[in-house]
């Protein structure tokens, strides 16, 4: 985006009868983060910016983003903290996305929500399995209510939503504020 290819400048292009308009932000650097969202805001390209770091492709985990990247907690939080600087002064919120975490063993997602309230994003949306899992086997939604019972934010679930009732459970299940729906949306019509 800050390099301003054409096919990442195409992928910022919006319908006029789209609203509202929402780009995802895959990073890994403070400072790129922060020219990105600063050009979002200046030029206009959306009215929400949601930091990706639920990406459980091993050639962007390895590389240290998507999934990988709330283990290592302060470079995330700079991240973070980097995309809301950005905004300010703007109605334009930051939202994060995470996942459990690498695997069983790292898991991250209750530092994760609590580090992107603390600096400063509207809302943190959970993908309810680790990287490893993929989107495999089944989400562990008791990790959404985890999260819910950790931040003050609104706490958006993700994993296994195929259906408006699957939808209804996990906010019932969950206390979950809201509901992403991923993959699984263009699977069912």
């Amino acid at each position: 985006l800050v390099e301003r290819h054409p096919v990442t400048m195409h992928m910022t292009t919006f319908a006029p009868q789209e609203s509202p308009r929402s780009l995802q932000l895959y990073t890994v650097d403070p400072a790129t983060t922060y020219e990105a969202a600063r050009m979002i805001v200046t030029e206009d390209l959306a009215d929400h910016i949601d930091m990706n770091f639920g990406c459980p492709v091993p050639t962007v985990t390895r590389r240290g983003g998507g999934a990988a990247l709330p283990y290592k907690r302060r470079l995330f939080g700079q991240i973070v903290a980097a995309a809301v600087r950005a905004t300010e002064g703007s109605s334009v919120p930051v939202t994060v996305k995470v996942r459990i975490c690498i695997d069983d063993d790292h898991r991250t997602h209750l530092d994760a929500g609590r580090i992107a309230e603390q600096e400063g994003a509207a809302a943190v949306a959970l993908h309810a399995r680790t990287r490893e899992q993929g989107y495999s086997g089944q989400a562990q939604w008791q990790w959404i209510t985890a999260v819910k019972d950790a931040v003050r934010i609104p706490v958006i679930g993700n994993g296994d939503i195929r259906t408006p009732q699957d939808a209804c459970a996990m906010v019932a299940t969950t206390g979950c504020d809201a509901v992403m729906i991923g993959r699984t949306a263009a699977s069912n019509p």
